[in-house]
């Protein structure tokens, strides 16, 4: 069954590898071309923009993507719970993209597959059940070593015996493919399990420290520093003073107010730097949504560090394309490895029945 379910997430796992490209291959719209250092509109005028366009659903964050400055996602959240979002072109104001196009939601290809590979499409059962799994895998490798020595062939570890039955051959190549991949296996493994942890892990940091460094902070509404009557500053204003506590790092986005967050009077604004390391390592930066007081983050816990630096590194996104050509021949080679560990296994319970059934007869 760990196979079955390893196999799945390697054949998910082939396009998301290259999601920036097929994403792009697939039409994904992206700002238009702009001088440097061209202004972009305030945060809040494309705010009003998807209010206007979604009457009564709620702001649920605002993301800044690094591989386009000039484009804002917004995600709202209906009536009904259910999450969707519009993208806007930061310069121009111009709708970009509208998940909820026609009324209906759209799910895309790539949608599809993150699903599948995060959660088996089951929420965080799924996902928790595939941090299982990953753990299984983990052990599986570990085994493996270990019990190899002393089943090695007699040409010595690594023999390739191309004569003889196609179980054997099999078995080599099994194994052969097992010890190149070893590494591999294991910093994929590893980081798997720590992706299918982010929910969990995530809450832990908001009802600890995030519930810490909010203990005796004011929930009562105070003055708006907003140009209207509105209790809630612009959001603008809420990126504009997080950037001027870290003025050498970028936006990723900006979270609102959340119950469930427990942070319900704060936004909290996430940012990180310019080298490969630093975009990944995110600061977190608490502003009042009502006083604009800012409580600059803490550094994030040793959990949410790890978390945050195994996710790129679990699709190969930190060397660019050469990058992830090789992690594309390494998962073929362990889907080969998984399909040939499910040829042995289907062989050799054969071979044991193929006995009981001449007794019998």
């Amino acid at each position: 069954m760990c196979t079955v379910f390893l196999l799945v997430l390697c054949l998910t796992g082939l396009p998301l590898i290259f999601q920036d490209e097929i994403s792009d291959a697939l039409g994904t719209p992206h700002s238009a071309e702009a001088a440097p250092g061209a202004p972009l509109l305030s945060l809040d005028h494309l705010l009003a923009s998807a209010q206007a366009r979604y009457p009564g659903d709620a702001t649920n964050f605002i993301s800044l993507p690094d591989d386009d400055e000039g484009m804002a996602t917004i995600g709202l959240i209906d009536k009904a719970s259910a999450y969707h979002w519009v993208k806007y072109d930061r310069h121009t104001g111009a709708l970009l993209d509208d998940q909820r196009q026609a009324g209906t939601q759209r799910i895309s290809f790539m949608d599809v597959m993150l699903a599948v590979h995060g959660s088996l499409t089951l929420g965080l059962p799924g996902t928790l059940l595939l941090g299982l799994m990953g753990l299984l895998f983990v052990a599986a490798l570990v085994s493996g070593v270990v019990l190899y020595p002393p089943f090695t062939p007699r040409g010595g570890a690594g023999t390739l015996r191309l004569r003889g039955n196609t179980r054997l051959r099999w078995l080599d190549l099994h194994n052969v493919l097992g010890m190149v991949l070893l590494a591999w296996f294991g910093v994929v493994g590893l980081t798997g399990v720590m992706n299918t942890l982010e929910k969990p892990l995530f809450g832990l940091w908001q009802a600890t420290d995030v519930a810490r460094m909010l203990a005796g902070q004011p929930g009562t509404p105070g003055p708006s520093r907003t140009p209207d009557t509105t209790t809630r500053i612009a959001v603008q204003f809420a990126m504009d003073e997080a950037l001027r506590r870290h003025p050498h790092e970028t936006v990723a986005s900006i979270l609102f107010p959340s119950e469930a967050r427990h942070q319900p009077h704060h936004y909290l604004v996430w940012l990180h730097g310019d080298t490969p390391l630093r975009r990944e390592l995110l600061t977190p930066v608490l502003i009042h949504a009502s006083t604009g007081e800012v409580i600059d983050g803490e550094q994030l816990p040793w959990y949410l560090s790890m978390l945050e630096v195994s996710r790129p590194l679990h699709f190969g996104d930190y060397g660019g394309l050469p990058l992830k050509l090789l992690w594309l021949l390494f998962d073929i080679g362990a889907i080969v490895v998984l399909v040939s560990g499910i040829y042995l296994w289907i062989s050799r319970r054969r071979r044991r029945v193929a006995p009981m059934t001449e007794v019998i007869t």
